[in-house]
């Protein structure tokens, strides 16, 4: 799948943040932290994750902060200085992924 690198204003990124629990804009990045009881679904979720990244050819950022269980997922298109429709659809892809 291609990258669709159409970059977003501020409004338009609002809107599809709507449809995106638990995503938000901080400057020119598309933002979400998942939290998970236990290390178990972490280990299911970062499959599913790095899957993603191949699949869409786009590549964020993300971490793990084992004391609080955390997975930081943080995106943008650098080469278009800001949020696109390839950072949204990275963020609806990730949100496919089936929570135990």
């Amino acid at each position: 799948m291609g990258e669709n690198k159409a970059r977003l204003t501020d409004d338009e990124t609002d809107i599809e943040l709507q449809k995106l629990e638990g995503w938000r804009r901080e400057g020119i990045f598309l933002k979400k932290d998942y939290i998970f009881e236990n290390f178990k679904q972490i280990n299911a979720f970062l499959p599913h994750l790095t899957t993603t990244i191949v699949s869409q050819n786009h590549h964020p950022d993300f971490s793990l902060v084992c004391a609080e269980k955390k997975v930081a997922v943080e995106v943008t298109t650098h080469s278009e200085g800001g949020i696109t429709k390839a950072d949204i659809g990275l963020a609806q892809a990730l949100e496919l992924w089936p929570r135990p």
